[in-house]
């Protein structure tokens, strides 16, 4: 026992930082290499070799590999748990000591990341802000999960069907969203046709809000989710598919001849709000970079 614990302190003095800490957390979460992929600077190869590495300094699996994907062992929600209070640890540490620079752990639905991401970075680093940032991807919902249960400490994302209590819903920007398909496949929905929806998530507020009007039009449809915009576009060729992409994302992208639907009874108009607790101890970081965001848009 004196040995595996020796062993580990090792492992935990010698190998990680608190950067690599978050990466470890972030695959141990998630169990599944490719969306982390999707969200981190890494390839999905490095990944599996991160694991691996991870699972040779603890000296045992921490994944087990089934035909659903990878689900975590009970050593592997040990050292979740263990990662997280080393996390929250450094994290009041910092607090204590009165560092000078505050760590946000930031959410943002797929939709935000990609028309405002670079821009709040580069902002925040232009600006010489105080504040470090770390990104979350994840649905609407999941998000403001997230925020509830301080697993983050703020987003910007879509409003979200449901409010906490605990949480302010600061309105940032009122977002438009298409519906389109190629011109050459335009669909009639008066014949009920079955129709592939592509979307870049299936939790995206803007997903939502198109599938509820299928339904009640009583259109078969299925949804796929699609993390490319090109993807999506490209596949608009497809007969019988239709996308629904953000106005403000969908110029970004140097995109074909588009049909684009004005449908009844669909309101193509979203919230984009800014979530955070009411009551916490980095309230005052969060509200600057809530203040950054804002000027941002203010700009654009």
């Amino acid at each position: 026992m004196i040995a595996a614990i020796k062993k580990f302190n090792r492992c935990v003095t010698n190998n990680m930082n608190i950067e690599e800490i978050a990466l470890k957390i972030e695959l141990l979460e998630r169990q599944n290499l490719s969306k982390s992929a999707e969200i981190t600077n890494y390839t999905q190869s490095a990944l599996t070799s991160k694991v691996k590495k991870m699972e040779s300094e603890i000296g045992q699996e921490v994944f087990k590999r089934t035909p659903q994907g990878l689900k975590l062992t009970e050593v592997g929600e040990h050292y979740l748990l263990f990662l997280k209070q080393v996390a929250q640890h450094y994290d009041e540490f910092l607090q204590t000591v009165g560092s000078t620079q505050a760590h946000i752990h930031f959410g943002t639905s797929h939709t935000t990341i990609k028309i405002y991401g670079a821009s709040i970075m580069n902002s925040l680093q232009t600006s010489h802000s105080p504040i470090d940032v770390d990104f979350t991807v994840e649905s609407s919902t999941l998000l403001n999960h997230k925020v509830h249960h301080a697993e983050l400490d703020c987003a910007l994302t879509s409003n979200p069907m449901k409010h906490y209590a605990d949480l302010n819903y600061d309105l940032i920007a009122t977002e438009t969203y298409e519906v389109i398909s190629s011109p050459t496949h335009v669909i009639d929905f008066e014949q009920r046709t079955p129709v592939t929806l592509l979307v870049l998530s299936k939790g995206c507020m803007y997903s939502q809000a198109l599938a509820q009007w299928l339904t009640t039009k009583e259109i078969p449809f299925t949804m796929k989710e699609i993390k490319s915009v090109s993807s999506i576009l490209d596949f608009l060729e497809i007969e019988h598919t239709l996308a629904v992409l953000n106005t403000k994302l969908l110029a970004l992208y140097p995109c074909p001849d588009l049909h684009y639907y004005d449908m009844d009874s669909l309101n193509k108009v979203i919230e984009t709000v800014f979530i955070y607790k009411k009551d916490d101890h980095k309230q005052s970081a969060v509200r600057q970079l809530k203040q950054v965001i804002e000027s941002l848009l203010e700009k654009n």
